[in-house]
């Protein structure tokens, strides 16, 4: 790591807001992409995926690949979902459980949910990942300022 300086820049150490379960449930339902992590070959993966969300639960479909794979030999995940503007930044995690869906009814269920359709794959597999844990923050955008401008950060 490099040594810097201090200059004006957002900082992720201004007023920090813990959210509740259905605020943070709030913000995953407003979003739909996310980051799925699953241990490979013991060793930590982060894969992107298209979600929908409804509580209690989370809904992703993929191609059979490395995560639906690593899915099958241990369904314990984090999900992570996050968004940044000019005023604010938040970030909810989950860990959960993720499991296949294999039952017909629950497939058509599943195909009638609004998940985006980036990559044209066939046939999916509809993943269903239902918490276990779930923790939400957010935080106000703050300035630094040089230290020989100001002691603390002015919030904007």
């Amino acid at each position: 790591m490099s040594e810097s300086s201090d200059f004006d820049q957002w900082s992720p150490q201004g007023p920090v807001e813990e959210l509740s379960e259905s605020s943070c449930w709030a913000l995953l339902e407003s979003a739909s992409f996310g980051r799925l992590a699953v241990s490979v070959d013991g060793q930590p993966q982060i894969f992107p995926v298209d979600y929908y969300a409804s509580n209690p639960d989370i809904l992703f479909r993929s191609a059979e690949g490395t995560k639906l794979r690593e899915l099958s030999r241990g369904s314990k995940i984090a999900f992570e979902v996050d968004s940044r503007n000019e005023t604010e930044a938040w970030s909810v995690v989950m860990n959960g459980v993720a499991r296949r869906i294999t039952d017909e009814d629950e497939i058509a269920v599943a195909d009638r949910a609004p998940l985006p359709a980036w990559i044209p794959t066939a046939p999916y597999v509809y993943v269903r990942i239902t918490p276990t844990t779930i923790r939400g923050r957010r935080f106000v955008h703050s300035v630094l300022r040089r230290h020989s401008d100001a002691t603390s950060p002015a919030v904007l």
